[in-house]
């Protein structure tokens, strides 16, 4: 009863402006009640509510998260102190892995310290330029195919764009991570259960949210008696798939030009440069190699499937709402098409100025990821206010939904305006510093360029050849986007261009 008094009055006896503790039972309601996405979004809701109510009132304010003493970070200084300058005090998130137990929780997203340091750098190798270009070729194979699924779509139907857009992130991802290219591996693997496994690994939880919320709290406890976050039909399936590529890939000796065969290549590098303590016999070195291959690539298939799949929705969903601007960027496109011998090549992506402003706020005001968090390793001081300390332990909250809409950072926040990116306007640079479309700091999205060239890729295929508009009775649901229905017009444009896009208007002019 002591310890609950202390607990429940922690932020009052400090002194420092906090909400009262929400109660248990309707937090543990919620925990019931929602899914992981779900969850998310009514946290970040009541992160947004703190913000506006607590704003102005100190660096940071205090709350309660079940039996957590927690921060939300309200100041923007003390944000970029947090995710850069003392950045190495903050290097966690706090999330349960077990990296002996279930190789699939140890991924770049769950791990913090010297190893998500040394994972880190070996994944940002695989983003090179001339890597990129590789990938950009397998991009535009798998747009051009979604093309010819689209083609078959009657015309000024509705038709749900979240299941191509779904299909085409997740069938890239396939190839280029898993290199599930080809019709034999599809064949034993079908992308269908594919799909389902990658939905079970992200959306189900193998234990009860009570239990999960304790693993958290208390992980070496629960490493020490084995526990894992993966369900074992989950885990067989992911490791079968790369087992099975990665003995062809050896016995057939064949080099792809894939994130896997790049990523591959890494890890045997390091194998043979690197003394590995107790690993010194053929077996056990493939099975370190293997978990390795399994945590990186479940990495890309968390942070890259449905961040790219909801960003593209969103893209899409501004412009139908927009047909001007929809043909302004279709006007670059085709331009920027024609001086690169109508192909839609990796310089020709690079090129799209207007498309990338537009994708820059889309993802300010529909943000990826609606708050990060982090952990602090021990004790940290405010400098601009020494009354302001957060204990070691303490879970910290940078609240991005509520920052890309506070009219104080963006002038009519609510308002779609890619123009406010603009390197010409006088806003534009203090705008960009509090965005965060990809994270900020060493823990920022490490895929960033390779979504972003995803996203231009399939984009630019797609509008070259159709128009998409919306359905007067129809709305997207902004908080979750579980459909986009949209209707389509062919453009005709799939055996030649248009010829007339010199000098038009652009908005990087």
């Amino acid at each position: 009863m002591i310890y609950m008094q202390y607990w429940q009055n922690y932020w009052q006896y400090k002194d420092i402006p906090h909400d009262r503790p929400r109660p248990l039972l309707e937090i543990f309601k919620t925990l019931s009640k929602y899914g992981i996405k779900e969850q998310v979004l009514e946290e970040s809701k009541y992160y947004t509510k703190l913000y506006e109510k607590f704003k102005g009132s100190g660096p940071f304010c205090g709350f309660y998260h079940l039996l957590d003493t927690r921060v939300l970070v309200l100041d923007t200084e003390v944000m970029q102190q947090i995710l850069i300058k003392n950045f190495s005090n903050f290097n966690e998130r706090g999330y349960y892995h077990n990296i002996s137990k279930d190789p699939l929780s140890a991924d770049l997203f769950s791990l913090g310290g010297q190893i998500w340091q040394e994972m880190r750098l070996k994944l940002e190798s695989l983003f090179h330029e001339t890597n990129l270009k590789s990938y950009q070729k397998i991009m535009q194979r798998e747009s051009e195919k979604l093309l010819i699924m689209l083609n078959k779509q009657n015309e000024d139907f509705l038709i749900d764009m979240k299941i191509f857009l779904h299909h085409y992130v997740l069938s890239t991802l396939a190839s280029l991570v898993f290199g599930l290219k080809d019709e034999k591996w599809l064949q034993k693997y079908p992308l269908e259960k594919f799909d389902h496994m990658t939905h079970l690994a992200l959306h189900t939880r193998r234990h009860d949210p009570y239990l999960s919320a304790l693993m958290q709290r208390y992980p070496k406890i629960f490493r020490r008696f084995g526990f894992s976050t993966t369900s074992l039909d989950v885990h067989n399936y992911f490791h079968a798939l790369l087992s099975e590529v990665l003995s062809e890939r050896e016995t057939n000796s064949e080099v792809r030009e894939d994130l896997l065969e790049n990523l591959l290549s890494i890890l045997i590098q390091e194998l043979h440069t690197h003394e590995i303590e107790n690993l010194r016999d053929p077996p056990q070195l493939k099975t370190h190699l293997l978990n390795e291959l399994l945590a990186q690539a479940f990495t890309f298939l968390r942070a890259g499937l449905e961040p790219t799949e909801k960003t593209l929705i969103y893209v899409l969903y501004e412009l139908a709402k927009d047909l001007v601007l929809q043909q302004r960027v279709r006007d670059e496109i085709l331009k920027q098409r024609k001086l690169n011998k109508n192909q839609c090549n990796y310089e020709c992506i690079q090129s799209l100025k207007v498309l990338e402003l537009i994708i820059k706020e889309t993802l300010r005001l529909h943000p990826i990821t609606p708050y990060l968090i982090r952990r602090t390793l021990s004790d940290y001081v405010v400098s601009s206010n020494s009354r302001y300390l957060i204990p070691k332990n303490t879970y910290v909250v940078i609240p991005i939904q509520a920052l890309h809409q506070d009219s104080s950072f963006y002038t009519q926040p609510k308002l779609f305006n890619p123009q406010r990116f603009n390197a010409s306007d006088n806003d534009s640079a203090r705008e960009s510093m509090l965005w965060f479309g990809y994270g900020m700091g060493p823990r920022n999205c490490v895929g960033s360029r390779f979504a972003q060239l995803q996203i231009l890729t399939l984009l630019t295929f797609l509008l070259s050849e159709y128009e998409f508009s919306l359905d007067a009775h129809q709305q997207l649901n902004e908080d979750s986007a579980e459909t986009l229905p949209l209707k389509i017009k062919s453009l005709n444009r799939r055996s030649e261009y248009v010829e007339y896009v010199e000098g038009v208007e652009s908005l990087v002019e």
